[in-house]
């Protein structure tokens, strides 16, 4: 953990994260669909200042071919992308430059791809965040307007806190915080009784083999005997006997991420199975309720984490219903006069109210008042400095457990700090 608390309330907070999977609303299907789909490596990320032009290589190293894929990458501040290449066109939000195919396009399996772009700067650089997403690959390509890149580090930084009390990701973090689904690992909480974990492991050994540093290679085996049992059954698997056979997991992960010569593959891959599998997914639900502002993504992205994308939906649902959309009508937005603000209170309340009606579970619920202090506030587009010093108990009553998450300060631009002196509430 990022601290020193005691193991229990380090548990509660790794516990808030849900391993991607609310237990009942496991669908095997679609994660047996998305294991090992599509993962890919960038081999090539170069921008020459003096000519204008930036290079990218990605090689498919998934099971299936990469379609029509969608490219995104962030440029430095100030930076204008202002070219499309054959084939392909642009946009751009913030530092955010996202590239589409307007012809179809192949990757193959193992082959490579050469991506070229330019901008208005005369300055060498590389890229960051590069994100190769497709169609092809379990629905990762987004269908609605995503966060722009600050937002997107305030929702993550928010989520992080639930995760292992610090905004910032962890990606050493591995223990078995016994809730039944083996160990729980990385920034988005992967677990290896639920899916997930077995998809970063499966990206990281397309990345580096076992004589490269691969520390989580010898695990393979063991987690497939192990996701076999979670696909045939639909249930989490809480043994973690065949992985403890082998070595010790949570140690192997830590220095997966710690050791420099693979730091930077590892982030890779942990960044893009959460992307995968919660963000992209929660986009493309958002827009398809018509729901457009930062906070409520923010809102639904940490509902995704929590309770696995299908429980997220679920929420959606209950939702709708209580604000009489039986019908589930898309969008919600605007149906009958229901307003943004208002999906987000009853979704809010809804989540609220399946968390603290579970054991394991109530501790977590102060995580879902955050997120209704902001909308109290107003703060639809994350650009005000917020802070989670806000407990369930003070925004629906005195009835709710606290959950005793350490208070940050989350800036607009995702930098964060401790505050030295707060007063909860949730206005």
């Amino acid at each position: 953990m990022a601290d020193s608390r005691t193991w229990m309330t380090a548990g509660l907070l790794a516990l808030a994260s849900g391993c991607g999977a609310q237990e009942d609303a496991v669908m095997p299907a679609a994660v047996e669909q998305a294991l090992g789909a599509c993962t890919h490596s960038v081999t090539t990320n170069t921008y020459d200042g003096p000519l204008y032009w930036g290079t990218l290589v990605f090689k498919n190293t998934g099971t299936v071919a990469i379609t029509n894929p969608h490219i995104l990458l962030d440029v430095p501040s100030g930076a204008t992308c202002d070219y499309d290449p054959a084939g392909w066109t642009h946009t751009q939000s913030g530092r955010t430059c996202s590239f589409t195919r307007t012809s179809a396009l192949t990757v193959a399996v193992n082959a490579s791809y050469t991506f070229n772009y330019s901008t208005n700067s005369n300055a060498s650089w590389t890229a960051t965040n590069v994100r190769v997403q497709s169609d092809s690959c379990g629905g990762t390509s987004p269908g609605g307007s995503g966060l722009t890149a600050n937002q997107k580090k305030v929702a993550e930084g928010l989520t992080s806190i639930w995760e292992n009390d610090t905004p910032t990701l962890d990606y050493a973090y591995s223990e078995n915080i016994y809730d039944g689904r083996g160990y729980t690992s990385g920034r988005a909480g992967f677990c290896t009784g639920t899916g997930d974990a077995i998809q970063v492991v499966q990206c990281y050994r397309a990345l580096r083999t076992e004589a490269n540093g691969n520390r989580l290679a010898k695990y393979w085996n063991a987690l497939t005997v192990i996701n076999n049992r979670f696909l045939s059954t639909g249930q989490s698997q809480a043994s973690t006997a065949e992985l403890d056979a082998v070595g010790s997991w949570t140690s192997d992960w830590a220095a997966s991420f710690n050791t420099a010569a693979t730091q930077a593959d590892f982030k890779q891959c942990q960044d893009q199975v959460s992307d995968a599998l919660y963000y992209t997914p929660t986009i493309t639900e958002a827009a398809k309720w018509g729901l457009t502002q930062a906070l409520t993504k923010a809102a639904l992205y940490d509902a995704s984490i929590n309770h696995g994308f299908d429980g997220m939906k679920d929420l959606i649902r209950k939702a709708n219903t209580a604000l009489g959309n039986s019908g589930q009508v898309a969008p919600v937005v605007g149906y009958n006069g229901i307003t943004e603000s208002a999906f987000l209170q009853k979704f809010l309340e809804k989540r609220r109210d399946v968390l603290a009606a579970d054991s394991t579970w109530v501790e977590a619920v102060d995580r879902v008042a955050a997120y209704e202090k902001q909308r109290r506030r107003g703060n639809w587009d994350l650009g005000t400095a917020l802070r989670n010093d806000v407990r369930a108990r003070d925004c629906w009553g005195t009835t709710y457990p606290a959950s005793g998450y350490t208070v940050r300060n989350i800036n607009p631009d995702g930098t964060w700090s401790t505050p030295s002196s707060y007063t909860y509430s949730c206005q």
